[in-house]
């Protein structure tokens, strides 16, 4: 490994991957696994992982627009790729040969979907909107009207949950209602159902379906930061850069812009190639990294490819692997650094720049390096 230019990378371990979809297949209780990799598979690298995935008897995944669809398709990914977004009706009609299904969430959509069909059958998932508001038809009606179009082949129903992730009493009743209302749609024109994402999987895994769809707990992340993971899933993202200079400043000198901090004694600092266009997020001004086994805190505000770090009491020289995020609980992991700045894992996440290249582990070795630019 070259320490990558002396500049940010990002390891993801695709052997922890495997571990968590294991997992995931025994929470689900015998429901197949739609594997969620849209945004990039949350930052991670969609075609890298879902390889992987593919590997481990995955063949049905998600993702949010026509263009991630293709990136699988270019990637050779077996099985069929849900689309969840709004699709223009020419491009679907240019993708027809490709192994893609569609969502329609409302009626004019699908009305003008089955006519462009011209004899063609176009697979379809009904998004059915049960109290995110968002996406999907609301009534049985509207149903009725999609599955009466002839240009369309309507092979499920599904909703999303809006707090499927939260213990509260009064969240898991609204759940409930809302996989109740998906149940009493669908079942009565036999249409298969997803509705379990991550949240629904660990939670409420006794819930009815036909599929569940694995989102951010395959990545070994937690739905929400206050309820811990099902023993056997862990993280499989870490984000590593070097220290490219070291240097000593004096008691009253200054750190980085807006000088926010001041040195109280001799301090020796290290520059690190790794600032927020690579996805280190400038609002953890306080933030400690880890550097040879030890922790180490910021000096004043990171910048946009640098960030400085006080490393005066620990022995340290030009090359050293620093982790900004790492792959272990607490400490310096993502959810850590989420809950610090007042956002969720799957924002840091996917705000990895694409100037970050990503390092694949399998079989316990580096085997492959996707760079963007």
């Amino acid at each position: 490994m070259n320490n990558f230019y002396w500049r940010t990378w990002a390891e993801i371990n695709l052997d922890v991957l495997k571990g968590n979809i294991a997992k995931i297949g025994e929470l689900s209780r015998g429901k197949e696994i739609i594997a969620v990799v849209k945004a990039n598979a949350y930052g991670h690298g969609d075609v890298q992982c879902a390889k992987a995935l593919n590997k481990c008897g995955i063949r049905h995944f998600a993702v949010s627009n026509l263009w991630e669809a293709q990136r699988l398709s270019e990637g050779e990914i077996e099985g069929d790729i849900l689309i969840f977004g709004y699709c223009d009706i020419p491009l679907i009609m240019e993708n027809l040969t490709k192994n893609y299904i569609f969502t329609v969430g409302d009626t004019d959509y699908a009305k003008k979907l089955s006519e462009a069909a011209m004899g063609n059958k176009i697979p379809v998932h009904i998004k059915i909107d049960t109290g995110m508001c968002r996406v999907g038809i609301t009534t049985e009606e509207q149903l009725n009207e999609i599955l009466s179009l002839n240009g369309l082949d309507c092979r499920a129903g599904y909703t999303h949950f809006a707090v499927a992730d939260s213990l509260n009493a009064e969240d898991i009743e609204f759940t409930e209602l809302q996989q109740k209302k998906i149940t009493e749609m669908c079942h009565k024109h036999g249409l298969k159902i997803h509705s379990q994402n991550s949240g629904g999987i660990i939670y409420h895994g006794d819930f009815e379906g036909d599929y569940v769809r694995a989102g951010i707990v395959m990545y070994g992340q937690k739905p929400d930061a206050r309820f811990p993971l099902p023993d056997g899933i862990h993280p499989i993202f870490q984000l590593k850069t070097v220290v490219s200079q070291l240097k000593t400043i004096h008691a009253g000198d200054t750190v980085s812009y807006g000088r926010t901090f001041t040195a109280e004694r001799d301090t020796k600092l290290a520059l690190v190639a790794c600032g927020y266009a690579d996805g280190f997020n400038r609002r953890l001004g306080d933030w400690s990294v880890l550097i040879n086994g030890t922790t180490a805190p910021i000096c004043g505000r990171i910048c946009m490819d640098q960030t400085l770090i006080d490393v005066t009491d620990i022995p340290v020289k030009v090359g050293d692997v620093v982790t900004i995020y790492s792959a272990h609980e607490g400490g310096c992991s993502v959810e850590a650094a989420a809950e610090k700045v007042g956002t969720i894992n799957y924002e840091l996440l996917c705000a990895i720049g694409t100037r970050v290249p990503r390092i694949y582990i399998e079989d316990g070795k580096e085997t492959e390096i996707q760079r963007y630019i």
